[in-house]
């Protein structure tokens, strides 16, 4: 499978799940929600008033919320109703999680595919089966575990939640003490337990819980607010103080993480993402002159350019391609349950004729079994048809390598891609010979440990049929691929002439015209200069070209006087991109204004290419008989109806648009997709370059400092840089974005998130009405008739009831995901980017809509006229004061049953997964039709949006610091709340999440700073409370407490911006100080390495490392090998070689002693290599372990020359690495599947089709053995 197509088959499953899944949570939770609302109201006896809402043309249906806030209506609440409630979310919470106790050991897919369907390095052990020794397990699993299976992001999420639990168990074991005795005793209010037509509570004297909070401390003591004062002063210190020692362990993980050898090997460690590049600095060798001056030098360069247009049609050839395989899998199906049904009449008047008795269910069970067998072989063996491979899919990292170098020896390459290919048929055993051995192997295991005795389980495999033991016996005893190669070459044969001349003869044959299109093109990555520091300068004849010979006329006021030095020149040839721009500025004004116009540049048109027919056009359908005429009509072929004008994002309109058989139409597009493509990814210099660039440094500490230091002379030229640039994570859609592009949508994006925030409150609003459905019927004559007929009207209620909070739900899920698509019209470059701008702006629609609306939401009225009204009246802080200390107390109590509910209802839902159960059990039966989905479905687990998931309970954190010494009894639920969840996401993240893309832990810094939120708003609530303070006299005796926390207040401000500004810089990049202790790490982990891998002699391993001698500095090899690949002088013992060893994976300490113990160190780690994997296949046999196999896709496990080769790849443009993807088609006995592939390459060899590896069962259901013959092995290592 192509990266591309598995990417988007992959994200379009995960995508589609985790909505589902984060619906399903969102619905159960406001169910749950309504449910304690419902109890609450029960257990005290409320009716609903009968007094009809106010209307209003601000919403559709004319119905407003009350004039007061919603969480006016737990105000005064008594214990007992509180309880009630509390129990009834205990009982809900507690079916979930014995439901959760129940499942968890049987159904291994879902609550605990982390044991065996990932990576080997990602997997973790399978939780204990008795519920305390689980408990005990999630407590006692390290945090280096954690950072290592989950990575930085999981492990500071878990940890946030751990620091708010460090935060609020002292405040509740203090402040809770201290305040509910002086806020209770001799207070306006003492009943604790009330109804709600108690008289006290209708003249507005505090009940219930209420006689625990602020307001009900009686004006006679009016002094005891004193203790509020100190305790508000004690809980900002308190917190402060604990932020401020998170951030300094924050920036001690992430700076251990990022200077780990494991991470520095990594190129995301050493890449940098340069924007807006000027035109004339565009060029490889430009960039390459002026980035050189940092250590270490210049591994490689990508120059973007703007294949938007390819991007478009690789897109555009998935969605074909994906049709195409749905409309030839449901022919082969309708066609095979049409014979079905005819063998089956066919029986029954053969017995019938013949007097027999009907097929008894044994016979048929039988014959049942018999066609599920020779599906199941069908499916895990080596037979089947396919045409159109161009063997372009590498299935091993000798393959990959050799994709990456473009080292195709026309029959000789092609006689290799043939073996890769014919060893890659069907993910049997290990037959690759490198550390990727098992990952084929791996993802076949993976899949079948769902359904064959994976601790006793009882699953579905949707439609996986797990391999036979005769399968690995037989494949077993084949060799590796680099077992059947002859002994390892020394480097005098890898330096050969030879080989030399076999390397350049290539290079002059694959070149292409623009040798800057890509790094990977040229196949020297080494730009280090040896003798020169690293550094080189532009050479010049005459020493007055360094100054400016333009005179300034007087009126010039803007240029430079004479005698200036010139602008620095750029090094090398003048880019293409410069030259074109001077050529139009020499042309007539008005093409140089047609040249300035955004879209109409020529800048950004590629070179028109005609492009030859790809298909046959001679070839007729009809001209013989199918296979499939047989058993349907022709009208029984899948169609589908064309978009409007042929626009892709148009939508097609029934009987209006063109309907076209879908599986003609799709082999036609398909075709011309295919040959379009692949022409243009051979001719990459054709597209315009954009104004960036990645940069991929040969140390770690030269990518950071690119990124701080001042690169250009000219203000936002060459920035902004990033740095920790994961190939997998880059958004390719958004690489051609100009810098005014960005600004424009930025500005466009703020706009709307602004409006969004401070608007949603409307359709909350209308959400709210529509379950007040006797007063919507009373204010719309519209409506009159559900009440008229009772049974109506009682079905009506019952939709009331349920559907205001499915409608929430929607809306709330809706956020997230408007949000990151305002992100990527932004412009984000990558989806680290994305998820920043979604913290953002989603933690504060979340602190705006779920805290201060429900709390003053007769201030946020749902007209527009009304909000913009009230918002004139906040004239003063004086008034914003009042706002807040008017309307916050009376919403404690409906916090309370918030933050209790939010911990019951979320916790036991992302134990129990109730979204992830529907998606697997019900909706993967009903869509998962093609093999290609149910192999996505299988292998595709939960993720999370980061984005999303802090803002939540960073919301959380806020109300529990606003109403910590306001209502202190929060801080009991708020501990709860933490506690829940801490246990229920820290289960979820070790064994059910998988976490692909990681920031680096750069949102944790972001989720202290928003939490700051809390402590402002708690201050200024405080102030307005204490300036509204009144004795038994009338007097305003608090005042000084007021000021004192305003002053309070600007401290704070003070304190975090301080705080931000000595630790900001630490926040993303590592300091020098750390380089010399990465290298030491880094020559320990590699001699872990060569022990493990048996390069280390048995002297080696126990001589002493000489601190006292020094290495020769390396030298390059002149036949581009790589860095990696070097000459070492006499070496006694390697000590430092800064920043040389995270890239060169510690190679330093290899000893030229001989050609022959050379020889001998490679085969045993060759051995080593190979008796691991077949060790780990026994095991996995024995203990039916068959997921994953063992997996190695540690980068780690490369050699050197591998990673150097996969990362130039790697880094290439999206459109550029795509591949000819497979129509993967179910083999069939009617030989349907055969004919459809013979049709296919008749009429055109540019479409790739198959039937390898799945077949249909008795059932007529697809059935597969191994992944899709276009999927590569190479794509699952995380470089």
């Amino acid at each position: 499978m192509s990266s591309t197509e598995a990417d988007a088959s992959a994200s379009a499953t995960e995508s589609a799940t985790g909505t589902a899944s984060s619906l399903a949570s969102t619905i159960a939770s406001s169910l749950l929600s309504s449910a304690i609302s419902a109890s609450e109201s029960i257990s005290a006896s409320t009716t609903t008033s009968d007094e009809p809402t106010k209307t209003s043309s601000g919403v559709g249906l004319g119905v407003t919320p009350s004039e007061t806030s919603a969480a006016d209506k737990d105000k005064g609440i008594g214990i007992v109703s509180f309880l009630t409630a509390v129990a009834v979310a205990m009982a809900i919470f507690a079916v979930q999680i014995l439901l959760f106790l129940v499942l968890r050991n049987k159904l291994a897919r879902i609550f605990k595919p982390k044991t065996y369907l990932v990576p080997e390095r990602e997997r973790t052990e399978s939780p204990p089966s008795k519920p305390l020794a689980m408990l005990k397990t999630l407590w006692h699993y390290g945090d280096r575990e954690v950072i290592e299976k989950c990575g930085l992001d999981a492990y500071f999420f878990l940890r946030y939640l751990k620091t708010l639990l460090i935060i609020f168990i002292p405040i509740g074991a203090v402040v809770m003490p201290i305040l509910i005795p002086m806020n209770y005793v001799g207070g306006l209010g003492q009943k604790v337990d009330v109804k709600d037509d108690d008289d006290e509570k209708d003249a507005g004297t505090p009940t219930g819980l209420d006689t625990l909070s602020w307001g009900n401390v009686s004006p006679k003591n009016s002094s005891r607010y004193g203790a509020h004062l100190l305790m508000a002063i004690l809980v900002v210190i308190w917190v402060c103080w604990v932020f401020f020692f998170e951030l300094r362990v924050y920036i001690k993980v992430r700076q251990d993480y990022l200077t780990s050898a494991e991470h520095r090997l990594r190129a995301s460690a050493t890449t940098v993402l340069v924007n807006s590049i000027p035109a004339k600095w565009l060029s490889e060798e430009a960039l390459m002159g002026l980035f050189d001056v940092f250590p270490g030098g210049i591994r490689n360069i990508w120059l973007n350019r703007d294949l938007s247009a390819l991007l478009d049609k690789v897109k555009d050839r998935n969605k074909i391609h994906l049709r195409l395989e749905q409309a030839e899998t449901d022919l082969i199906k309708d066609a095979k349950k049409a014979q079905l049904k005819q063998q089956k009449a066919e029986e029954k008047k053969r017995r019938k004729e013949m007097k027999l008795k009907a097929i008894t269910k044994q016979e048929r069970a039988d014959q049942n079994a018999r066609d599920d067998a020779e599906a199941q072989r069908l499916a895990q063996g080596a037979s089947g048809t396919a045409a159109g491979d161009k063997h372009d899919v590498p299935h091993s990292v000798d393959a990959g390598v050799r994709e990456s170098r473009h080292e195709v020896f026309n029959q000789d390459t092609d006689n290799h891609h043939e073996e890769d290919h014919k060893r890659s048929k069907g993910f049997k055993v290990p037959l690759l010979g490198d550390p990727l051995l098992k990952v084929g192997h791996g993802i076949l295991g993976a899949v079948s440990k769902a359904g064959n005795n994976v601790d006793d389980t009882l699953e579905t495999t949707n439609g996986f049929v797990g391999l036979s033991e005769s399968t690995h016996v037989r494949t077993d005893s084949r060799t590796s691929d680099r077992a059947r190669q002859p002994a390892p070459m020394d480097e005098d044969d890898l330096n050969s002439p030879v080989d030399t001349l076999r390397v350049n003869n290539l290079s002059r044959n694959t070149a292409r015209s623009s040798a800057e299109s890509t790094a990977a093109i040229n196949p020297q990555p080494n730009r280090e200069r040896p003798g020169k520091g690293g550094n080189t300068v532009r050479k010049i004849e005459n020493i007055d070209e360094i100054y400016s010979k333009d005179e300034a006329k007087w009126w010039e006021f803007w240029k430079p006087p004479p005698g200036a030095y010139a602008s620095p020149v750029p090094q090398g040839d003048i880019a293409p991109a410069f030259k074109q721009k001077k050529s139009n500025e020499s042309k007539p004004l008005w093409q140089r204004i047609k040249y300035a116009l955004p879209f109409v540049s020529p800048e950004i048109e590629e070179e028109p290419m005609e492009y030859p027919t790809a298909y046959n056009t001679e070839y007729k359908e009809d001209a013989e008989p199918a296979v499939w005429e047989k058993y349907l009509k022709k009208k029984h072929r899948p169609t589908h109806r064309l978009p409007m004008f042929g626009k892709t994002w148009l939508f097609p309109i029934p009987f209006v648009t063109r309907k076209v058989d879908t599986i003609y139409w799709c082999r036609q597009e398909l075709a011309r997709l295919n040959m379009e493509i692949e022409m243009d990814q051979q001719h990459p210099e054709r597209f315009p370059l954009m104004n960036s660039a990645f940069i991929q440094f040969n140390h770690q500490v030269a990518a950071h400092m690119a990124c701080q230091s001042v690169i250009h002379h000219v203000p936002r030229q060459m920035a902004p840089r990033m740095n920790e640039i994961s190939p997998k994570d880059v958004d390719w859609d958004n690489m051609a974005f100009t810098w005014w592009q960005e600004w424009l949508r930025s500005a466009f994006v703020f706009a709307i998130v602004v409006a969004m925030i401070f608007l949603w409150a409307i359709p909350v609003a209308w959400t709210a009405a529509l379950s007040q459905l006797d007063n919507l019927i009373r204010s719309n004559e519209w409506l009159s008739f559900l009440s008229k007929n009772d049974t109506v009207h009682n079905i009506a209620k019952a939709v009331s009831g349920v559907l205001p909070a499915v409608v929430l739900g929607l809306l709330l899920v809706l956020i997230p995901i408007i949000l990151d698509f305002l992100a990527g019209f932004r412009g984000a470059k990558t989806g680290s980017q994305r998820v920043e701008f979604v913290q953002v702006f989603y933690f504060a629609f979340l602190f705006i809509q779920v805290f201060l609306i429900v709390s003053i939401a007769s201030f946020f009225a749902a007209s527009l006229d009304d909000l913009v009204h009230n918002v004139q009246k906040l004239q003063t802080v004086r008034d914003v004061l009042d706002l807040l200390a008017y309307n916050l107390p009376s919403a404690a109590n409906y916090f309370f049953s918030y933050m209790i509910l939010q911990a019951m209802s979320t916790s036991s839902a992302t134990l129990l997964q109730l979204g992830a159960l529907v998606m697997w059990y019900v909706i993967a039966r009903i869509l998962d039709s093609t093999a290609r989905n149910k192999w996505s479905r299988n292998t595709s687990l939960r993720q999370v949006k980061w984005g999303a998931f802090f803002p939540i309970y960073t919301n959380f954190a806020c109300i529990g610091l606003v109403y910590c010494v306001i209502a202190p009894l929060i801080s009991i639920f708020a501990i709860l709340t933490f506690a829940l969840l801490w246990f229920a996401q820290r289960y979820a993240m070790l064994y059910v999440t998988r976490f692909e893309h990681d920031t680096g832990g750069v949102l944790y810094p972001r989720a202290i700073n928003q939490t700051f939120t809390g402590i402002y708003v708690m201050e200024l609530c405080m102030a307005g409370l204490f300036f509204l303070v009144q004795d038994e006299h009338g007097k305003n005796v608090c005042t000084p407490h007021g000021i004192i926390m305003i002053v309070v207040l600007i401290l704070t401000i003070l304190y975090q911006l301080l705080l931000n500004y000595s630790f900001s810089p630490l926040f993303r990049y590592l300091p020098i100080t750390f380089e010399d202790e990465a290298v030491l790490r880094d020559q320990a982990f590699q001699r872990a390495q060569d022990q493990r891998l048996g390069l280390l002699d048995d002297d080696e391993l126990t001589e002493e490392p000489d601190n006292n001698q020094y290495q020769e500095k390396a030298q390059p090899l002149e036949n581009g090998q790589g860095i990696e690949m070097r000459r070492f002088g006499t070496i006694r013992r390697p000590v430092k070689q800064v920043g040389a060893w995270a890239k060169d994976g510690g190679n330093q300490i290899r000893k030229l002693a001989g050609v022959n113990k050379a020889k001998d160190k490679n085969r045993r780690a060759s051995e080593y290599r190979r008796k691991h994997r077949q060790k780990d296949v026994e095991a996995q046999l024995a203990i039916g372990e068959a997921l994953f196999g063992g997996i190695h896709d540690e980068i780690e496990d490369l050699t050197p020359e591998e990673r150097d080769a996969l990362v130039r790849h790697a880094f290439q443009h999206e459109a550029l690495r795509a591949r000819r993807p497979t129509v993967w088609i179910p083999h069939d006995d009617l030989g349907i599947s055969e004919d459809e592939i013979r049709r296919t390459q008749e009429y055109s060899e540019h479409i790739w089709i198959s039937n390898e590896g799945t077949a249909l069962d008795s059932k007529v259901r697809v059935v597969y053995g191994r992944a899709p013959p276009d999927f590569s092995e190479i794509d699952l290592i995380n470089l």
